[in-house]
């Protein structure tokens, strides 16, 4: 395997080690608020996004290896993730988190099947940034990093 492809997957693994090391800490605490503006997403409604953004972010990068515009140049973000989150509403954190573990497999015994010169497809993200795949997947842990520090610091702040 490539050095550019071994550090993705190094990436990737860490990533989502930490969120998942996060998310065991939150025992009965998956109602708890994270955000109190924008989506005003609980720590549950947040799990939900993050296997709903994995999932489709790894269709998006799959598709834009593969030479295919996926992401229409008016895409809105804030709507699809408001959107996905309401129509997803009775979604059990186990099942986010089960979701989470598949996408991710999926996504990763890809990324060991392709050549690394697919690392260099560029396409549209949902952000409506042109990215490599390369970035693509640094953009993806990057996004579930983020959420997790997000947790983690309610947690910290809340009474188990």
């Amino acid at each position: 395997m490539s050095e550019r492809k071994d550090q993705a997957i190094r990436n990737l693994n860490e990533s989502r080690a930490y969120l998942e090391s996060v998310l065991d800490a939150v025992g009965d605490r998956w109602e708890v608020q994270v955000y109190s503006d924008g989506a005003q997403w609980n720590i549950r409604q947040l799990t939900i996004h993050l296997a709903d953004s994995d999932k489709g972010q790894s269709r998006v990068v799959q598709a834009v290896a593969g030479g295919q515009d996926f992401i229409p140049p008016d895409f809105d973000i804030e709507r699809y993730n408001l959107r996905m989150t309401e129509k997803r509403a009775e979604v059990t954190a186990s099942e986010a988190r089960a979701s989470l573990s598949e996408s991710r497999a999926n996504l990763l015994e890809w990324l060991n099947e392709v050549d690394e010169s697919l690392l260099d497809c560029s396409g549209r993200h949902a952000s409506l940034r042109i990215l490599t795949v390369e970035e693509f997947l640094n953009v993806m842990a990057d996004h579930e990093r983020s959420h997790a520090r997000d947790i983690a610091a309610v947690l910290a702040s809340s009474t188990p």
